[in-house]
């Protein structure tokens, strides 16, 4: 008899145990993330260390993260999971994509609009940066996107070689930076170096244009290919002065270079900070304009977009997730970590100032900026980025007239 009712009793246990753990099971939640964080570089690493932490404080959601190496594998990705029918729950897409996966998913209904989650939490509202209410919320009043870092950006300068060089103060036109660049050029051939003012690579060449596009020109009646095509000779005559890259020339090329004083500016934004070697001593400048006044990027591009997969639960669970990333206590890991620029407006970069100083004057001087300029990725589309990309190089060089590149860019949509 005893022997019976403990088999009732261990019976009765294992269906308790097996039922309850169906229970817990059918609590979970599970949401799958697509990012590029997926290298072994230290703020890669730390990103994945912070997504993985959000377990942590929710224990009732499990985040299936698929990690790519690039953000161009991101949004290759994205596409094929969306040609299948599969909406990923959450998409980081760190800029890219705007002008294809960005409007395709917003335009079929496949991205959520945040708006509605967003006015129902005031704590939600708060951590978000108004650059990024300005930059993306729709004449509807929707919002799809919400990024955890904003994009500033000037470039730094080697004080050093400036100082060598004879250069006295940041330009502030950009007659004032040909000069600078010739001044430096000057100064490496007496000296017998092979540093040369600035690495002119595709990206570095974008950025520059837009620093040197002024949008009064177009509301001045001037337009918009005028605009482009002033721009252009001046960035020809910097090509003259400095080193011209082809598209193989990454942004990790250019910081080395920097780093060991093969070249005395590089465009980059604050957060290239990390990057720097702890021995050299760079300043931040705005970039110039033709009227002196100095010209900062101040942008909030593409960042999280949320899947309309219908499951309420899971949207709920991703609104959480961007909650958690914009809280204070992770925006401020993204900042002492990483070096980026938390887009909370709440968290105070004063407080990074004992352990990375560079990185907080940096930023300090393009808040100081007299006028800010859109970066690149949110000015030109995909396409018109990758044709000018292409034809820059030979631009630069003399293979390609300016009437002629001119004509290859107006035959892509901006």
């Amino acid at each position: 008899m005893k022997r019976r009712w403990r088999i009732a009793i261990l019976i009765a246990f294992c269906i308790c145990g097996f039922g309850c753990g169906a229970e817990k099971e059918e609590k979970m939640t599970e949401i799958t993330l697509l990012h590029g964080w997926g290298t072994t570089e230290k703020d890669n690493q730390v990103m994945r260390q912070i997504y993985q932490d959000f377990e942590k404080e929710n224990p009732d959601v499990r985040l299936n993260m698929i990690s790519m190496p690039s953000l161009e594998g991101v949004i290759e990705k994205a596409r094929d999971m969306l040609a299948v029918g599969k909406v990923p729950d959450l998409i980081f897409t760190g800029g890219k994509g705007r002008d294809d996966l960005y409007s395709f998913m917003v335009h079929n209904g496949y991205a959520l609009n945040l708006m509605p989650y967003i006015q129902e939490d005031q704590e939600l509202m708060d951590s978000i940066s108004p650059v990024i209410f300005e930059r993306w919320t729709n004449e509807k009043g929707e919002l799809y996107t919400v990024s955890d870092v904003l994009l500033v950006s000037g470039y730094w300068y080697n004080e050093e070689i400036f100082r060598n060089a004879g250069i006295r103060k940041e330009p502030a036109t950009w007659e004032e930076f040909l000069d600078c660049c010739q001044k430096i050029g000057q100064w490496a051939e007496k000296e017998k170096l092979s540093t040369v003012p600035i690495h002119l690579d595709p990206e570095t060449c974008l950025y520059l244009l837009d620093a040197i596009m002024d949008p009064e020109k177009d509301a001045q009646g001037n337009g918009e290919d005028q605009n482009l095509a002033e721009a252009l000779q001046t960035l020809q005559k910097i090509g003259l002065l400095a080193s011209v890259e082809d598209e193989n020339y990454s942004f990790r090329d250019k910081v080395r270079s920097f780093n060991i004083g093969h070249s005395a500016i590089c465009v980059n934004g604050v957060w290239g900070e990390q990057m720097l070697h702890s021995n050299l001593k760079a300043g931040y400048a705005l970039f110039p304009s033709e009227d002196g006044k100095g010209v900062g990027m101040l942008s909030a591009c593409t960042g999280y977009l949320v899947g309309n997969s219908g499951d309420e639960k899971k949207k709920q669970a991703c609104i959480r997730f961007l909650k958690y990333m914009l809280s204070e206590t992770v925006q401020k890991r993204i900042l002492m970590e990483t070096g980026q620029v938390p887009s909370n407006p709440k968290v105070d970069l004063k407080e990074v100032y004992g352990e990375r100083p560079d990185l907080y004057r940096a930023y300090q001087v393009v808040m100081g900026a007299d006028t800010f300029r859109e970066i690149p990725v949110n000015r030109w589309s995909s396409a018109w980025i990758a044709e000018y990309d292409t034809n820059i190089e030979g631009f630069l060089e003399g293979e390609l007239s300016l009437e002629k590149f001119l004509d290859k860019l107006n035959k892509v949509n901006k």
